[in-house]
């Protein structure tokens, strides 16, 4: 059974609002009727309407349903049990049988997931050729789309070193979202990305700037080259460069491909990051770590700016899943193709890399095979956070340091402090260039622990 900290469980809130609201219904008196057993979490709670919310949780994978009206997952009601559940353990009874209302739907989830795959129709060849014909005509339209947005995105960078560095802040946000809006128009997201990096730059830092602007510029003008001579490249760098356009596989054509790379491992859910591509779109990024094959992972889902980002593993948390790893040069997006039970336990089998050397060693590897990979998570062993009283840093055993990202919050440097003791502790950081953002680490009981 898995009874999660209330750490834990605020990281599953949708908002801040919800998380507030759910902690305002963290009190058993509130709650009508309440019990677990191994399998699952239960409880009614009264709304505003006549009946009763029945609220439900799956402790195996830690999925909510709830008859309440909310759009938002969790809801408040999931979020409130669940706090009850972590925080007050002796206030939900267990028990040895489930309401009815609870165990229609936990044995709806146990057969779904049993169900083999239907064995498929036989084909139409007339109706598999008129498919085919169509994703051929599909893929030239992508192309020739594509190849407009490259163009443009050519001459943008054109236009900008033929003005001088000095001339890219004076541009404008807007100058540089106008330019994203029709990248996207293309149906080549991924060039719009590079786009969007001149107004993630601080220019207000120095002349720091300088060399981010210099290098964002090579690298999508080195994309555009790569593009230009996709046919060229081999079968794995062409997926990659179609992949950083943003012309890759859909989800679905991924996890149905027999020939798509598939690793099965159980995987610890080591952080995520939410951000906002523009004003419609948001995009969450979660990093996972293979403990036994040391395979990084990286799972990006999207939603409307309007509707909350739900993400599919919990962070701090161990899975057991077999992932399917979109093609590429250097494999590290991937889809979760069929996902196990959830453990909140996480040991870890794997060793860290020893020191920052290692780490840098690494580094020059990946990049050899991506010159835009540009955050991938690291596993190395005692680190210290140390001060120059103007930055913070990660020292490794041999006296070497990286630099921690200034955006990391200071509140959470304290926390590192406190639960160490100055002591060096294993930790997965995100690598970002040549500054680093801990995700978390690894306590003296061998259990990961989210920062």
């Amino acid at each position: 059974m898995n009874r999660l900290s209330e750490t834990q469980v605020a990281q599953l809130a949708p908002d801040p609002p919800s998380l507030k609201a759910g902690r305002q219904l963290a009190n058993p008196r509130l709650w009508r009727t309440t019990g677990h057993n191994d399998r699952v979490l239960w409880g009614e709670v009264q709304g505003s309407g006549k009946d009763p919310y029945r609220t439900q949780i799956d402790l195996l994978s830690i999925t909510f349903k709830c008859s309440c009206p909310s759009r938002k997952f969790p809801c408040k009601h999931g979020l409130g049990l669940m706090f009850v559940f972590a925080e007050i353990p002796d206030a939900i009874k267990a028990e040895t049988s489930e309401p009815e209302w609870v165990a229609e739907w936990m044995n709806k989830r146990a057969a779904a997931a049993e169900k083999p795959v239907s064995e498929q129709a036989p084909a139409d060849s007339s109706t598999d050729d008129k498919k085919a014909k169509d994703k051929a005509k599909r893929a030239d339209d992508r192309l020739a789309a594509v190849q407009a947005g490259a163009a443009e995105l050519e001459l943008l960078l054109r236009d900008l070193l033929r003005g001088g560095l000095l001339g890219v802040p004076e541009k404008g946000e807007a100058y540089y979202e106008k330019v994203v809006r029709r990248m996207i128009d293309a149906k080549a997201g991924g060039l719009a990305n590079w786009v969007r990096n001149f107004n993630k730059i601080n220019y207000l830092n120095g002349t720091a700037w300088h060399s981010e602007v210099l290098e964002n510029a090579v690298k999508a003008w080195l994309l555009i080259e790569a593009f230009r001579r996709l046919e060229a490249q081999e079968g794995s760098v062409q997926e990659q460069i179609k992949n950083l356009i943003g012309w890759s596989q859909s989800k679905k054509d991924l996890l149905e491909n027999p020939a798509a790379e598939c690793v099965t491992d159980d995987w610890l859910v080591l952080g995520k990051k939410q951000e906002a591509l523009d004003d419609n779109l948001n995009m969450l990024r979660i990093w996972l770590y293979g403990c036994h094959t040391a395979r990084t992972a990286l799972l990006v889902e999207y939603a409307p700016a309007h509707l909350s980002l739900v993400s599919p593993v919990l962070p701090g948390t161990l899975v057991r899943a077999v992932l399917a790893f979109y093609p590429s040069n250097l494999p590290l997006r991937a889809q979760i193709k069929q996902q196990g039970e959830l453990n909140t336990r996480t040991p870890i089998a794997t060793r860290p890399l020893p020191n920052w050397t290692a780490a840098h060693q690494q580094t020059a590897a990946l990049l050899a095979k991506s010159p835009w990979a540009d955050q991938f998570p690291q596993y190395i062993n005692a680190l210290t956070p140390v001060t120059d009283q103007r930055s913070w840093f990660l020292r490794d055993s041999e006296g070497a340091i990286m630099e921690i990202d200034p955006a990391f919050e200071m509140e959470k440097i304290w926390q590192l402090l406190a639960v160490s003791g100055g002591a060096p502790l294993p930790y997965f950081v995100l690598r970002n260039g040549d500054k680093v953002v801990p995700l978390g680490y690894i306590s003296s009981e061998n259990q990961y622990v989210v920062i």
